[in-house]
């Protein structure tokens, strides 16, 4: 499941493979093994908001793919919240009310 990551610090990444006690991502941050570390994912639901699961993790693995890194995390902690709405293009018309007047 491809789904953002927002990670601490403004890096941004998108998930490979995700579970209720770890998280594969690939980003461009190169986090220190072993390190901690706090990242949100976003879950969005066709855009009019989702779902973020906010965490606390700590890095396991972390591999270089090229010109990106991907990093393997547990998750110590998690809480899940609604994510942050979207806003949606909404097209308006605006009349004089005196167009058709005339």
């Amino acid at each position: 499941m491809a789904v953002p990551v927002h990670l601490q610090g403004g890096a941004h990444g998108l998930t490979r493979d995700i579970s209720a006690s770890g998280i594969y991502f690939e980003t461009d941050l190169e986090p220190i093994r072993e390190s901690p570390l706090d990242f949100t994912v976003e879950f969005q639901n066709g855009g009019i908001g989702g779902l973020s699961l906010r965490c606390r993790g700590q890095v396991l693995r972390v591999d270089r793919l090229g010109s990106r890194i991907g990093v393997a995390a547990r998750i110590i902690e998690s809480r899940l919240e609604a994510g942050r709405a979207r806003p949606v293009p909404v097209r308006i018309e605006i009349s004089d009310g005196f167009a058709d007047s005339f």
